[in-house]
């Protein structure tokens, strides 16, 4: 097909394998009660996994993507699950010889559930290995995976987690409040606390106005602000609000300082 190396992509796919996932994912089928255990290894494997989507690939367009049609199926309800399958054998299994090389590409846990929570995907979720183990993911299991899965890269270290503090200190914002007034540079100040493993930190988020340097900024504000209060055992840390999480954690919050 002009323009698409089919046999380079036929390679990848077939390299895709999930020994860790199937066996995960057979425990999970064969425990009436799963514990947590259980589906820690289950949402561990799952969204580390990448899986072999069957499709047909109509060509390239004008700007260079490719177009396909990702094969589904549907259950009684009429509604249309993607086919997701943990290795390219699998799927020969399941084509059954209606097609001796079926077309397939290689999609992330987060390749799919990016596509699915696009509202013009007309797909309820998908299957993974729908005429073997057939695991259903559809938006409710997506949802406790997610939940499941933050809270272990929590505990893990792996994410950190920005809360509100209960108070905010005057002998922390005070200084903090003198020298934004000096230089002039920020719009607004929140003062958040941000918890990683078992260390935690006072966090200030900052809102600069345009063209401040936030490098410069929180270089000189460490200097001049944090670095007394840090040696008195008051461990800091500062994110620009131009930060997907930073910008999240605040939403409706008070910031304790806005520019006059």
């Amino acid at each position: 097909m002009a323009g698409i190396d089919m046999k380079l992509l036929q390679q990848k796919v077939r390299a895709i394998k999930n020994p860790e996932l199937l066996a995960a994912m057979r425990e999970l089928k064969a425990t009436e009660n799963p514990g947590e255990d259980i589906q820690r290894r289950y949402v561990s494997a799952v969204t580390a996994a990448s899986f072999v989507v069957p499709v047909a690939i109509k060509g390239i367009d004008e700007g260079g993507k490719m177009q396909m049609e990702i094969s589904h199926l549907k259950n009684k309800q009429g509604d249309a699950f993607i086919m997701a399958f943990t290795d390219y054998d699998t799927l020969l299994q399941a084509a059954k010889g209606a097609n001796a090389e079926p077309q397939a590409l290689g999609f992330t846990y987060g390749d799919i559930t990016k596509m699915l929570s696009d509202k013009a995907c007309p797909m309820k979720g998908f299957a993974i290995n729908p005429f073997t183990e057939n695991i259903v993911i559809g938006p409710q299991q997506a949802h406790a995976i997610s939940v499941l899965s933050i809270q272990m890269k929590v505990e893990s270290g792996e994410m950190a987690v920005i809360n509100e503090l209960p108070t905010i200190p005057f002998e922390v914002t005070a200084p903090m409040e003198k020298y934004f007034d000096k230089i002039k540079t920020v719009r607004k100040a929140y003062l958040m606390s941000i918890k990683r493993a078992e260390e935690e930190r006072r966090l200030v988020i900052v809102d600069l106005f345009d063209d401040v340097d936030f490098g410069e900024f929180s270089k000189a504000f460490a200097e001049e602000v944090l670095k007394p209060m840090e040696e008195e055992g008051m461990p800091f840390m500062v994110m620009p609000i131009t930060e997907e999480a930073a910008a999240i954690s605040v939403k409706e919050k008070v910031p304790f300082y806005v520019a006059m």
